[in-house]
Parts: C-alpha cells; structure tokens; sequence
C-alpha cells in the first residue's frame, strides 16, 4: 500500500513539473462577443476579429463574432483569412466580454490601405 501511495505522489510531481498538470495562474479565459458597425463600403462578412495574443482570428457573421480571449488579451479588426493576401489596418481594443466596435473606414489610412492593396494584389504589371 505504501508502495501505490509512493508511485502516485512520484507520478504526480513528474506530472506537475513537466506541466500536464497545472495549478491556475493565467487569467480566466472567456468567450468574447464581439459586434461590429462599420462605415465601410464592404460588406461586414469580409471583416474578421483577431486575438493579438493566441492569433486565433473568427469572422464576422452578420456583424457579430465570438473569439476565446483573457482580460489580458488584444482584440484587432482584420480582413477575414479569404483575403489573406490583402491587407487592413483595423481598430484594436481590450479584450472583454461583450465589445462593441466601430470600425471607420472613412479615415485616410484605413480605406486607402485596402484599395491599395487591392490595386497590388489584382494588378497585371
């Protein structure tokens, strides 16, 4: 008996320093909802969420998206992966709960960047 009880505490402290067993440090993780209203002149499936953090990126679907994240976490607005060769810089905000986002594609850099990328991107040079 006293041999099984060894054998498990052995196990566990190999099991614990090796990391499969875990004490909870890290912040607990969520799932975000994220809501999307742009003024842009796409249409708001083209448009994905990006966590900064893990680089999980989920699109959005009729202007809402859910993505796992932690307090700690960065949330960006990107391009969804089907126009990876394209590129946008989009809002970044906080990792919470529930976010709301307001992505303005009318400022110069965010809506120029995207034509010019598509120009890049189509153009027959």
């Amino acid at each position: 008996m006293l041999k099984i009880a060894f054998f498990t505490i052995g196990l566990a402290a190999i099991g614990w320093q090796s990391g499969y067993i875990t004490i909870r440090t890290s912040p607990d993780v969520f799932v975000a909802r994220v809501s999307l209203e742009e003024t842009c002149e796409l249409d708001t499936n083209v448009f994905a969420i990006k966590n900064m953090n893990t680089g999980e990126v989920k699109q959005f679907l009729h202007g809402e998206a859910f993505i796992r994240a932690s307090q700690n976490d960065e949330l960006k607005v990107v391009l969804s992966e089907k126009y990876g060769e394209m590129t946008f810089d989009g809002k970044q905000v906080k990792a919470k709960k529930r976010v709301n986002i307001y992505q303005s594609c009318k400022a110069p850099t965010s809506l120029e960047s995207v034509f010019e990328s598509f120009n890049e991107t189509f153009s027959s040079n």
